[in-house]
């Protein structure tokens, strides 16, 4: 359904008008200025006011700040953001965004719920909540249509397996997140099988023996699922922002690209399509190595194939370099497999990129993209790697980027892995023999690039002798 123009400016008017109204109140008070999030002191202000107008005024900011944001943001960016657990894992898994596919006139509860095989009464209070949240939308007393929004949880689009990840796996496993904290082992191990994730399932070994179906067949299947999640993450985190930011262009003809535990692929997909002047090589565990060799890139990219800009080569990162004398090896976030470096605990990522180094010559490069966590504290102008938010927003963007911050708790949780700082790149990056060259910083992600540290490359020629 077309909306008319001006509806953003519109939101902004009444933020902008209700934001007057409560200044005017809080300059009544006897503290008469509103406080900043800074201010740790109490304000009369913070219980609830007896006034009505002031009650409707934050309601009015709150309900046009959030409506605002869920209309301007990319849907998969909102989606992800704003996750209702329970009811959204509710809507996914009796495909409620399926049932709504192309009925913009909307269908009553009566015939959604039938279709679902769910209580009429009891779905209509659930698809309430989620329309109030801006998910799905009710067009009239009981009828609902799909919008902007829900159509990012239709079962064929990725972002629905990466939902279901979130409300099955990953929030069945934060109840069980203080009891590990407080654990006088768990709490202070960083093994990967003594996690939250443990706890809710059960299972003795890692999340990712899990999805291999060791020992558990649902494993496997979540697994499967974990591989189409990835590709929806990719696209909400904006990974694909790497394609756009690094100057791919600008590399010689013929210059060697090796894809670190690439999964199938789709970073590399995107580069063979793009830039068919690169010679490209995907490494990753055989299994993932099969499927891109036959499925993925004969119906994705033939034409790489065929001219052979392309190699698969199975390997694993823990017991064996990847290809040798590579211009770029690349470790990207946006892989569907095990090669993130969030995923592993420092030693094990010095065991990667200490592989990775047996490989390099002199003049190869290692491009580590991955989620860069920023400082909340505002450093002195020159003195950041990163570009900070203009004040008086947060120098990290806030709730902007809050992303990286929560997957960094999800890390923990799931893994006892964690989301890194730049120093902890460049510190991992030193004991593995590489010396940091340059911070790309392209807003949610980056790339922390290295070169072999130059006291080591007379070793590396050795070695290479």
């Amino acid at each position: 359904m077309a909306q008319p123009n001006g509806q953003l400016s519109s939101l902004v008017r009444l933020i902008s008008e209700a934001s007057l109204t409560v200044e005017a109140h809080f300059a009544k008070s006897s503290k008469p200025y509103v406080p900043s999030l800074d201010d740790v002191e109490p304000h009369p202000l913070d219980m609830m006011s007896d006034s009505m107008e002031l009650r409707t005024a934050i309601q009015t900011i709150e309900g046009a700040c959030a409506q605002l944001i869920a209309t301007v943001l990319r849907p998969s960016h909102t989606i992800m953001n704003m996750l209702e657990p329970a009811c959204m894992d509710i809507a996914m898994a009796y495909k409620i965004p399926d049932i709504l596919r192309n009925r913009p006139a909307g269908v009553h509860i009566s015939e959604i719920a039938a279709k679902a095989g769910l209580e009429e009464l009891r779905l209509g209070r659930i698809m309430r909540l989620l329309a109030t949240k801006h998910i799905f939308r009710e067009i009239s007393k009981d009828v609902f249509t799909n919008n902007r929004l829900s159509v990012q949880l239709l079962s064929d689009n990725p972002m629905s397996n990466l939902c279901r990840y979130n409300t099955q796996e990953l929030q069945g496993a934060i109840p069980f997140f203080t009891e590990v904290l407080g654990d006088k082992e768990w709490g202070y191990s960083n093994a990967p099988n003594k996690t939250a994730f443990n706890k809710h399932t059960g299972y003795s070994k890692t999340m990712f023996d899990y999805y291999s179906g060791v020992d558990t067949k649902i494993g496997a299947e979540f697994g499967a699922r974990f591989t189409v999640a990835m590709r929806g993450y990719a696209v909400a985190s904006e990974s694909i922002a790497v394609i756009h930011e690094f100057p791919w262009r600008d590399l010689p003809s013929g210059t060697s690209i090796v894809d670190i535990a690439g999964g199938v692929g789709y970073m590399t997909l995107e580069l063979a399509q793009r830039f068919p002047s690169l010679q490209l090589t995907l490494q990753d565990l055989p299994e993932r190595i099969l499927e891109a060799r036959h499925d993925l890139w004969p119906k994705e990219c033939p034409k790489a194939i065929e001219e052979k800009r392309i190699k698969f080569i199975p390997f694993n990162f823990f017991i064996q370099p990847p290809v040798p004398n590579a211009d770029i090896y690349y470790v990207s976030n946006m892989a569907n497999s095990s090669s993130r470096t969030h995923d592993w605990e420092d030693s094990r990522c010095i065991t990667i990129l200490q592989n990775v180094r047996k490989a390099m010559n002199p003049h190869s490069r290692v491009l580590v993209h991955e989620c860069i966590l920023q400082d909340v504290a505002r450093v002195p102008e020159g003195k950041s790697l990163f570009k900070q938010a203009p004040v008086p927003l947060l120098p990290n963007y806030g709730v902007g980027r809050v992303r990286q911050y929560a997957m960094d708790v999800a890390m923990m949780a799931m893994f006892n892995s964690e989301e890194r700082h730049l120093q902890s790149y460049i510190r991992l990056g030193e004991v593995a023999g590489l010396a940091f060259v340059k911070l790309w910083d392209f807003g949610e992600s980056g790339i922390v690039e290295f070169r072999i540290a130059p006291e080591t490359v007379q070793d590396t020629h050795q070695l290479k002798a």
